[in-house]
């Protein structure tokens, strides 16, 4: 293996369906699949002579840098997104007791700001209609943790829609001959994809990941009818530029491994996955065979099978057999011992595991798999295999707020939106979609797409607008379901258990080990709703549980008020010591 810096080769491949409701986005995403080299796969034909041909490959340019998103002005991909109608001119009036909510949540959070005075809170409570029921310092921006997730969501559902899926392809340099036998190299083409994985990593690392199966690449080759590779197997993120780490991780998010190295083309999550079975026990019979040293006819009968199976045993000892750790081993010897390891160069890595997966097929590579530069270009496409939908992938990222899905769409989003896939254009690509919906973003800083970064900057406000457009505009119904559910679902799935909140209130958490944040909404049956974000910043100390009271508190009340329930507030008088007061608390009755 001479694994090199990804880089090179043709324009990648993004396919997406886009929003039933947004015809406008469909023709994007047939636009920017077209424009990457990656029209729709042309199944091969069989024949008489041997095997089937492959689709061939259209030629396309390179985009200029106009088309890439060298301007600063919003691309096409923005100018065709759907956004959301605009609020109307005259609001109807506020609910009865609408003004006794706004002074029990504003107390709520003045009490909070003097009892988290080693922590900096920002907070702001909307309603449906955009008026403000309790806030502060709403417009600072500070670090939101993976509330930054919800904001890289909006941008991919409002570009690819519910449907849209990401495209992983094969190409090859030369045609497959009559006798299985490719003399060229195999192009392992990745499109963004976050969720292609081995099986290995599905079943013993993470089975309720959302999938993108790299061995059906491997199977969809074996039955065009490859047989042998005689050349290199290069993995290619094409549109995808620049490092693989974003600014702001600290090296102590790899070691914890939450942070992974991003790339277009990526296996297993950035990971190596290494099993190691335990060894079997020897039986008696076995070791009576071993103590028998003096049996010279068990020695000559050996010696000849080993003269006559010399192959297979070299095959046993290297490990290199197919047949060697079979899906019989884990059966025979129990689970296996599972440990992972970073993978900084995730394109070569990708190679790497599709030749596996060939030569477990039995499919020989006589070159090396690596990343970088191709040596000629493609002549067809053998295999394609696509993601689960963006809805799917988006709910997963959400809920459980997976890192290494959030950053990897949030490069491919900048792919599609601006045409090159990077850290950079994909703050470009939030900024565009932010512009179109009309939320403010001074001072916001999407440094990756996870929350991750020591970086990135939010606003309350700009959560809690976002939120709120989302929730109004055509795909409210897929946005509201991304959402973790009070009690019930992700992140949010141990708290506020048996309360109002429960099943109430839906939204996303962040944490980190100085920062506690939660935004989301609750939704009423008739429609009424209250969009909150409270992101508590410097709280490593008692400020830290004082913000997640807060939280707490807030999603309490607000749920009972959608409810219908009675409330009385509870308040404590402060310690004698002088300490910071306690928050007020809530009596509800429905």
């Amino acid at each position: 293996m001479r694994p090199t810096d990804a880089g090179g080769g043709r324009t990648g491949v993004v396919a997406g369906a886009g929003n039933r409701l947004l015809g406008a986005v469909v023709a994007l995403v047939v636009l920017v699949a077209a424009c990457s080299g990656g029209g729709t796969p042309v199944e091969p034909e069989a024949t008489d002579d041997g095997p089937p041909p492959i689709a061939p490959v259209e030629d396309v340019d390179e985009p200029d840098d106009d088309a890439d998103g060298g301007s600063d002005e919003p691309s096409q991909a923005d100018s065709d997104v759907e956004v959301a109608p605009d609020p109307p001119v005259e609001f109807p009036p506020p609910p009865d007791g609408r003004d006794e909510l706004t002074a029990r949540t504003q107390e709520l959070v003045d009490t909070a700001v003097v009892a988290a005075d080693d922590a900096t809170l920002g907070v702001m409570i909307i309603d449906e209609h955009g008026r403000t029921i309790a806030a502060h310092r709403a417009d600072e921006s500070l670090l939101p943790a993976s509330t930054m997730k919800v904001v890289t969501a909006a941008a991919i559902l409002t570009t690819l829609g519910p449907d849209g899926r990401l495209r992983t392809s094969v190409d090859a340099t030369a045609p497959i001959d009559a006798d299985g036998v490719l003399r060229g190299d195999l192009h392992l083409l990745g499109g963004g994809d976050p969720a292609l994985v081995t099986d290995e990593y599905t079943r013993w690392v993470y089975p309720a990941r959302p999938a993108t199966p790299l061995a059906a690449l491997a199977d969809d080759l074996v039955a065009a009818g490859l047989r042998q590779v005689d050349g290199e197997v290069i993995g290619l993120a094409p549109g995808f530029t620049g490092p693989t780490r974003a600014e702001g991780w600290p090296d102590r998010y790899f070691s914890s491994f939450d942070a992974r190295y991003a790339s277009g083309l990526t296996v297993d999550a950035g990971l190596r996955t290494i099993l190691t079975y335990p060894e079997p026990e020897p039986d008696d019979e076995d070791a009576d065979d071993a103590d028998d040293a003096d049996d010279a006819a068990s020695d000559d009968e050996d010696a000849d099978d080993a003269a006559t199976d010399g192959e297979d045993a070299d095959d046993e000892a290297d490990g290199d057999d197919p047949e060697d750790g079979s899906e019989d081993e884990p059966e025979d010897l129990g689970p296996p011992t599972v440990t992972v390891d970073h993978v900084q160069d995730p394109a070569a890595h990708a190679a790497a595991e599709l030749v596996r997966l060939l030569e477990e097929r039995e499919v020989e590579v006589t070159g090396a798999s690596r990343s970088g530069e191709v040596s000629a270009p493609p002549v067809g496409r053998l295999a394609t295999v696509q993601s689960p939908p963006m809805d799917e992938l988006l709910r997963f990222t959400v809920e459980r707020s997976d890192n290494h899905f959030a950053d990897g769409m949030f490069q491919t989003i900048g792919r599609v939106r601006t045409g090159e896939g990077s850290w950079i254009r994909g703050d470009r690509a939030l900024r565009q979609m932010l512009d179109r919906f009309q939320i403010d973003h001074d001072g916001a800083v999407f440094a990756d797409g996870s929350g991750l970064s020591r970086d990135d900057r939010l606003s309350p406000r700009l959560l809690v607008d976002l939120d709120r457009t989302m929730t109004d505009g055509p795909a409210a119904e897929t946005w509201v379901s991304l959402m973790a559910v009070m009690g019930e679902t992700g992140t949010l799935r141990q708290r506020l258990r048996g309360t109002v909140a429960q099943g109430r209130f839906r939204g996303k958490t962040g944490t980190l080990r100085d920062v506690t944040a939660l935004s989301g909404a609750v939704i009423g049956d008739d429609g009424t709703r209250y969009h909150l974000a409270v992101l508590a910043n410097e709280a490593d100390g008692p400020g830290r549980w004082v913000a997640r009271e807060l939280m707490d508190e807030l999603a309490l009340q607000l749920s009972a008020e959608v409810a219908g329930c009675d409330v009385v507030v509870i308040r404590t008088e402060p310690p004698d010591n002088g300490g910071p007061p306690p928050l007020p608390r809530s009596a509800i009755t429905c």
